[in-house]
């Protein structure tokens, strides 16, 4: 198994991949946050140190188009979408608007959610020294299990972080320092190491929701768990274009390319399972389509 940093390059999720104060800011009571495994409401393009508001819309001409890696759920569990945004604004800002605005009916369909609640905002964005600190309003801070807490401000971390200038999030609300949230320190930056307990076994970064494959299946992601985990593509009628079969090791990423023929574009699927080591339960299996082409 090759380990490797998270990819730097547009439309690619990122993998192992938004600074600091401290204040009171008391979370939270175990309430549910109204989603479920099944109905949940539910990359890169390297950008300069910046300090960015949320701009006003006042450009009439046409803005480009970004693709960016969103981080949602699948269940309390994080999942991952391949979105192309148009956006003239700063692309960490553009990809944190469209996290918090949920997923689309198409990647909803897909099983992705979010446990981001309804009416958050996002205030603010600053990254220096590869840290981005962002100021949410007070939406976010609702109260919930631990659960799906944790799944909140993984979605934030792991998003910032899919950027390859971003190591770090500093997490405010309403401009306020957060000294603990879902159990974690967040009185100063954290990475993706200290915000882990939304992951699945095996996080496929790519493919993704909303992405393609062609010539070659390429993998990228990191592990969970001691044991093995298997990547399948098959195309429209089951049959099997790619396989990929290795260890995975608790915190560690992969990456690897599998050529595969396929003789006309077309719907496929991507297939996930994760086996923990010792462990005589089924595999953890998750799935999702992907355009496939020769």
């Amino acid at each position: 198994m090759t380990t490797t940093r998270r990819p730097t390059r547009v439309g690619t999720i990122g993998r192992t991949a938004l600074s600091a104060a401290t204040c009171a800011l008391s979370v939270l009571a175990l309430t549910a946050c109204g989603a479920s495994t099944s109905s949940v409401r539910p990359t890169t393009t390297t950008a300069p140190d910046t300090t960015s508001a949320v701009p006003a819309k006042t450009s009439t001409t046409v803005p480009p188009h970004l693709s960016v890696s969103l981080y949602f759920a699948r269940g309390t569990e994080l999942g991952v979408a391949d979105r192309s945004i148009a956006s003239s604004t700063d692309p960490r800002v553009a990809a944190l608007q469209a996290l918090v605005a949920g997923p689309t009916p198409t990647e909803a369909a897909a099983g992705l959610g979010t446990w981001i609640p309804p009416g958050t905002a996002v205030r603010g964005l600053q990254v220096r020294d590869g840290v981005a600190t962002v100021n949410v309003s007070p939406q976010f801070a609702a109260a919930g299990p631990p659960a799906v807490l944790s799944a909140r401000l993984a979605q934030v971390v792991y998003t910032l972080t899919a950027f390859p200038n971003v190591e770090r999030v500093t997490l405010l609300v309403a401009k306020a320092p957060v000294p603990t949230f879902a159990g974690v320190d967040t009185s100063g930056p954290i990475g993706r190491s200290q915000v882990t307990a939304a992951l699945p076994g095996v996080l496929l970064e790519d493919p993704a929701v909303g992405g393609s494959v062609s010539g070659s299946l390429h993998i990228s992601g990191l592990t969970a768990i001691n044991g093995t985990y298997d990547v399948q593509l098959v195309d429209s009628t089951g049959g099997l274009l790619a396989s990929v079969t290795d260890t995975a090791v608790a915190g560690a990423t992969f990456s690897q390319s599998i050529p595969f023929r396929h003789p006309y574009s077309g719907t496929g699927t991507i297939r996930v399972f994760a086996r923990p080591a010792g462990s005589s339960a089924p595999p953890e299996a998750t799935q999702f389509t992907v355009q496939v082409t020769p």
